[in-house]
């Protein structure tokens, strides 16, 4: 038996086009004025993530009533992917007197506002086992903005604590790669091969499904 509960191997990090370049060069200003040890903006923000919360999967079901009132469920037919719980919430640690907060507030408000941009891009997840190696990787594309929650600020706050914030974001799509395969070609997991039995094949040419 292995049971390893290690829940930090993965690595996450925003997209270099997740900011717009004018924009690189004005926040590049305020860290220089104030000493923010990283190359760029892009590496601070990524620097301060905390977490992330993975989307849920639900299946729906379709009911019908029968004899005597009694309900039988069905599956439905719902898309795959579209089973899954279409958000994802990244956390982010508050520091530097909030200053990745508005930061971070200030790239999302340029995206809201930007008529050349329909989505934030896509992001990507890279799944790690013990040993650093790559076992699977999350994509997540074409992904929106959906809120930012906020910050609280208190003069009666003496204690030293973490504090954070967290960032929605809705997507289209989401697909999940296991990449240690004896194909050159990573397998996706809703590639699951269809089983066909005895009528299927004769019920889809005549327009039906299986």
């Amino acid at each position: 038996m292995r049971l390893n509960s290690t829940n930090n191997k993965f690595i996450f990090n925003f997209p270099v086009d997740f900011i717009e370049e004018w924009l690189y060069n004005d926040l590049q200003n305020l860290m220089n004025k104030n000493f923010i040890p990283y190359e760029n903006v892009l590496d601070y923000i990524n620097s301060t993530i905390k977490e992330i919360v993975f989307p849920g999967q639900f299946f729906d079901h379709v009911e019908q009533t029968i004899k005597r009132g009694k309900k039988i469920a069905f599956k439905s037919t719902k898309n795959i992917y579209d089973t899954f719980t279409n958000e994802i919430d990244i956390t982010f640690r508050s520091v530097d007197s909030n200053m990745n907060y508005f930061i971070l507030s200030q790239i999302l408000t340029e995206f809201y506002l930007n008529n050349d941009k329909h989505n934030n891009g896509d992001f990507s997840i890279d799944i790690l086992d013990h040993h650093g190696d790559k076992i699977y990787t999350i994509l997540i594309e074409e992904v929106l903005l959906k809120s930012i929650s906020e910050i609280r600020m208190g003069y009666q706050m003496f204690e030293i604590s973490e504090k954070t914030f967290t960032v929605t974001f809705r997507y289209n799509w989401l697909k999940v790669f296991y990449e240690l395969t004896q194909d050159s070609k990573p397998k996706e997991i809703t590639d699951i091969p269809i089983e066909f039995k005895p009528g299927n094949l004769d019920r889809m040419k005549n327009g039906g499904t299986y």
